[in-house]
C-alpha cells in the first residue's frame, strides 16, 4: 500500500501540480463571485475570498479610467477606513503599561542618554525601558503598533499617506506601521548622522538623500497634497523629533513640494524629563508648539512609575495575571491622577 502511495506521488508531474492549482483558484473564483459561501464563514470565508473583493474593486477603479497606481492608492485609503475595527480600544493603555514592564531594566547607578548637542540636558535616570529590543519580539511589535494606530485613530489621523521616523529612532515599529496604513516610510537622518550630506545648493537632491524614501514618495504621487506625520515609540527631551518636523517642513516649503506640512507627532509614551539645576519637569510640549507641531501619546512616565513597572515585571508572568492582581490598573490611575495621561477611551 504504501508503496504504491509513493509510486502515485511521483508519477505527478510539474504540469499536473500546476493544473490542479489552477483548477482549485478558478473553483474559488466561481465560488466567491456566487457567493455561496458567507465572508464571515470562519476558515472557508478567509479561504474562498482571500483578496478576491481588493481584485474587484481594483478592477472596478481601473474600467472608470483610473491609474493601476491611483487604484491602488484608493483601495489603500478604503482599507484605512474598514479597518479602524481592526484595532479594538479595550484596555489600550494597560497593555501598553504591561510591555513596557517586560523590556524595563534598572540599575544601580543613574545612567544618561539622549543626544550629545543636548549637553546639560540629557536625561539622566536608574531605569531604561527598551522599546526597540521589545519590536524584535513579533508579538509585542504587532501590539505596540496596534496600540499607535488606536492613538491614530484617537486622534482622528484617517488619513495618512506617509511616516517619518528617525533612523535612529524605531524604525522597525514605523515600518510594521506603515504597512498595516497603507502608507509609505521615511528615514530621516538625524543631523549628527555622518551619511546626512551638508548644506548646498541642490537642496532638492540635498533633501532625497537625508529623507530616505522621499525620493519614492514624490514619484508615486498622484495627489497635490500628500499628507504624514512624524512618529516615534518614545521621546525624552524631544529634540530628535522637533528638529526633522522643522527641517522637514523648511525643505518642503522651499522645494515647493506638494505635502502638507507636518502638523502632528506620534509617540507610545513620553519619559518626564527633569531640569538637573532646578529638579523642575521640561516642559517639551512647548518645542512642539513652537514649531506648530503637536505632540501625541498615551502618557507620561516619571521615576516612580518606572519603579512601579520594574515591580509588576517582578510579580508577575502575563498580562492577564498582571491585570487580574490589579497592578496595572493601579499604575494606571496613579498616572492619571498626576495629569499625566491622554488617551480618551
Amino acid at each position: 500500500m504504501i508503496q504504491n502511495i509513493i509510486t502515485f506521488i511521483t508519477s505527478i508531474t510539474i504540469n499536473d501540480m500546476i493544473l490542479t492549482i489552477l483548477g482549485l483558484d478558478t473553483l474559488r473564483s466561481v465560488l466567491a463571485s456566487l457567493g455561496i459561501v458567507k465572508r464571515e464563514t470562519p476558515f472557508l470565508g478567509r479561504i474562498i475570498y482571500g483578496k478576491y473583493d481588493v481584485i474587484i474593486v481594483k478592477e472596478a477603479l481601473r474600467e472608470l479610467g483610473y491609474s493601476t497606481r491611483q487604484a491602488e492608492r484608493i483601495v489603500g485609503r478604503l482599507k484605512n477606513v474598514t479597518d479602524k475595527g481592526k484595532y479594538p480600544q479595550a484596555d489600550t493603555a494597560l497593555k501598553l503599561l504591561y510591555i513596557l514592564s517586560k523590556y524595563i531594566i534598572k540599575f544601580e547607578n543613574a545612567i544618561s542618554y539622549g543626544l550629545i548637542s543636548e549637553g546639560k540636558m540629557l536625561s539622566y535616570s536608574n531605569y531604561y525601558i527598551n522599546t526597540m529590543e521589545a519590536t524584535h519580539n513579533q508579538n509585542d511589535l504587532k501590539e505596540l503598533s496596534h496600540i499607535m494606530i488606536r492613538l491614530l485613530r484617537n486622534n482622528k489621523e484617517d488619513r495618512v499617506d506617509f511616516i517619518i521616523v528617525p533612523k535612529g529612532g524605531n524604525p522597525l515599529l514605523a515600518q510594521y506601521i506603515a504597512n498595516e496604513l497603507g502608507a509609505s516610510l521615511i528615514i530621516a537622518k538625524d543631523i549628527n548622522d555622518s551619511a546626512r550630506p551638508q548644506e548646498s545648493g541642490e537642496l532638492d537632491r540635498i533633501g532625497r538623500i537625508r529623507y530616505e524614501g522621499l525620493n519614492l514618495l514624490l514619484e508615486r504621487s498622484d495627489t497635490k497634497q500628500i499628507k504624514g506625520i512624524v512618529l516615534d515609540c518614545n521621546t525624552s527631551g524631544g529634540t530628535q523629533l522637533v528638529t526633522i518636523i522643522s527641517d522637514f517642513n523648511d525643505l518642503v516649503k522651499k522645494c515647493n513640494y506638494p505635502i502638507v506640512p507636518i502638523c502632528n507627532c506620534y509617540v507610545l509614551f513620553k519619559l518626564v524629563k527633569l531640569d538637573i539645576n532646578s529638579g523642575k519637569e521640561i516642559n517639551i510640549d512647548k518645542k512642539f508648539d513652537d514649531i506648530n507641531c503637536n505632540l501625541f501619546r498615551l502618557f507620561d512616565l516619571d521615576e516612580e512609575d518606572k519603579k512601579e513597572l520594574c515591580n509588576i515585571s517582578s510579580q508577575v508572568i502575563d498580562y492577564y495575571a498582571a491585570y487580574e492582581t490589579g497592578a496595572l490598573h493601579e499604575l494606571k490611575n496613579k498616572i492619571i491622577k498626576k495629569s499625566k495621561y491622554y488617551y480618551d477611551e
